[in-house]
């Protein structure tokens, strides 16, 4: 029943990075609607966050009081659904802009819901597999969207939009894998209405921990994505083609790293969520200083494995820090927060004057610095898993 369970919860998130399948075809789409900016043609690729980031504010809301099972089945079939439009509804740019958004509102979903059911059919250690076995397949499941989205799209920019059938196949597999679940407030026995801000009010300042956590490294691996191209062009050592061999030196490294992140706990923990946050740091500090297309590399391969510590560690932790009832909105915050870091990074470092390239790196890699060795002085990671944080 567990390997079972496994299946459906892993596959879920296997669609995550399906937004940016329409990022490879923006080129071609402008060609077809030659009097739309490209710059409303680029929104195809960054609406969806719009959509995921205004979706886990809901999902974690609905969770109280409908089937999680049915949740992760409606955020499938939005992506499905936002995906697939695209092959029919195809002559309007704002029809094509609305699908994105349904795709990102389903993507919220399921990011949202992912860690709520690993938290209820899965205990301490193989938790915590399960979630690096998430980002795994997060990784591996975006690599192959975008080759075969790619391959699709070749001739015609239409058929690109057909990789997104492969949501027909997840749909089904969580339909016969995941277990029937009760919502929230009925499991047992009736309880007093929930109140959202009330719990709000009564996190723990060990939850909000992790939500600083989330949202530090997020700015400093974003921080690092998005300035690599200029970080490469700036030391004259090469350009996109560069770029692009790091990226997939660092997207095999973050799949290798999620599905073998239970040998990553075995030597890290209680600290994984600090060792991630080190190998964050190392990443910036080695792309920072690198002069060749091995350091840069390796950076590449450090940025990767930091992100699914921390990705895999943060719901782990909250799930070991918060009252089962209060899950829901715990992970609800937990997604939106994340998202919105991502959203904004580029915001905060512009509006405190930090040049993009090098100092940008700098600037993140002290930030990634600070909140790492405050994760070990609290010995925040020992606390939780110790068991001394649990709520009363």
């Amino acid at each position: 029943m567990k390997t079972k369970t496994k299946i459906g919860v892993v596959s879920m998130v296997s669609l995550n990075l399906s937004s940016m399948v329409v990022g490879n075809a923006i080129a071609a789409i402008s060609q077809s609607f030659k009097g739309v900016p490209i710059s409303t043609i680029q929104l195809l690729s960054t609406l969806p966050g719009l959509g995921t980031l205004l979706m886990t504010i809901v999902a974690g809301q609905c969770a109280m009081h409908v089937s999680r099972k049915k949740l992760a089945l409606l955020g499938v079939a939005l992506i499905t659904l936002g995906g697939m439009l695209p092959l029919v509804v195809n002559q309007s740019i704002i029809a094509l802009l609305v699908c994105s958004i349904v795709l990102g509102g389903g993507i919220g979903f399921v990011t949202t819901i992912n860690p709520m059911l690993v938290s209820e059919y899965f205990e301490g250690e193989e938790r915590s597999n399960v979630l690096g076995l998430g980002t795994g397949v997060t990784s591996l499941g975006g690599m192959l969207l975008m080759a075969l989205g790619g391959y699709l799209g070749g001739k015609n920019w239409h058929n690109l939009y057909w990789v997104f059938a492969l949501g027909i196949v997840v749909f089904l597999i969580i339909l016969f894998t995941l277990p029937n679940d009760q919502p929230i407030s009925t499991q047992n026995g009736p309880k007093e209405k929930t109140n959202t801000w009330k719990i709000i009010k009564s996190l723990s300042a060990w939850v909000i921990v992790v939500y600083v956590a989330i949202f530090a490294l997020v700015i400093g691996y974003n921080a690092y994505m998005s300035n690599l191209s200029i970080l490469v062009a700036q030391k004259h050592i090469g350009g996109t083609a560069l770029t692009g061999l790091v990226n997939a030196v660092g997207t095999i490294g973050g799949i290798a790293a999620g599905f073998g992140f239970k040998y990553i706990r075995k030597f890290t923990k209680p600290n994984t969520l600090a060792f991630g946050f080190g190998c964050t740091f190392v990443a910036l500090v080695v792309t920072y200083f690198a002069n060749n297309f091995v350091l840069f590399a390796i950076g590449g391969l450090f940025a990767a494995v930091g992100m699914v510590c921390v990705m895999a560690s943060c719901p782990f932790l909250l799930s070991m820090i918060a009252k089962p009832e209060h899950i829901p909105v715990v992970m609800s915050i937990y997604a939106f927060i994340n998202g919105l870091a991502g959203a904004i990074e580029p915001k905060i470092i512009s509006m405190l004057g930090i040049a993009a390239g090098a100092p940008t790196l700098y600037f993140s890699a002290i930030i990634v610095a600070v909140v790492g060795v405050a994760l070990l002085v609290m010995r925040f990671g020992k606390k939780a898993e110790n068991g001394e944080l649990i709520p009363q």
